[in-house]
């Protein structure tokens, strides 16, 4: 009997050995435990988005493109101010000298700009507003397209977007496609 427990000790014992040094011995695990179902190692992966928006051509154009159109948008409302100032400014040299029906017709003209100019700015923040948010849209389509084509020979489970101070505080600089994704994306 005495045998029986000193020979089933010295197996545990060795068991809890070899335990010990798969845990501890620095080489990467196989899978990861996760629920009670296992998922490998490398099935995750990350964009670094600043890098990918900064470098990305597509994106790129469409930027430049709408930074174009606000400073038209942003030139016309200017030169109709500046009209509009110009206007009160003619008004207010001639006010005195006017007979009060002239000017008060001339008060509600100015008024009636005004509120075209009010409502002509409001429209085309909207049209930019809308065209940045379609903007988005393609640029959203246009890479999510490619990553599930180049996933398709990758077969990441997931694919995580990191830019600095969102919920990524620090990630395996091995895990980064970000330059890979970039080439992609660049060469369609």
């Amino acid at each position: 009997m005495k045998n029986i427990s000193l020979t089933l000790n010295i197996v545990l014992a060795i068991a809890v050995a070899f335990l010990y040094y798969k845990v501890y011995s620095g080489s990467k695990p196989a899978a990861i435990q996760m629920n009670g179902s296992s998922m490998p190692g490398d099935a995750i992966a990350f964009i670094n988005s600043d890098s990918l928006l900064k470098d990305y051509n597509y994106y790129n154009d469409l930027r430049k493109a709408l930074e174009a159109e606000e400073d038209s948008v942003d030139r016309l409302l200017q030169s109709r101010s500046k009209a509009l100032e110009a206007d009160v400014a003619a008004y207010q040299s001639k006010a005195e000298t006017m007979a009060p029906a002239t000017r008060a017709g001339t008060e509600e003209k100015l008024m009636r700009q005004q509120q075209g100019l009010m409502m002509l700015k409001e429209e085309l923040i909207e049209k930019l507003q809308n065209k940045e948010s379609a903007m988005s849209d393609s640029v959203h389509a246009h890479l999510t397209g490619f990553l599930k084509e180049y996933n398709k020979k990758r077969n990441f489970f997931y694919i995580l977007g990191y830019q600095r101070g969102n919920g990524i505080l620090l990630a395996n600089d091995s895990l980064d496609i970000t330059k890979e994704v970039l080439s992609g994306l660049n060469k369609d």
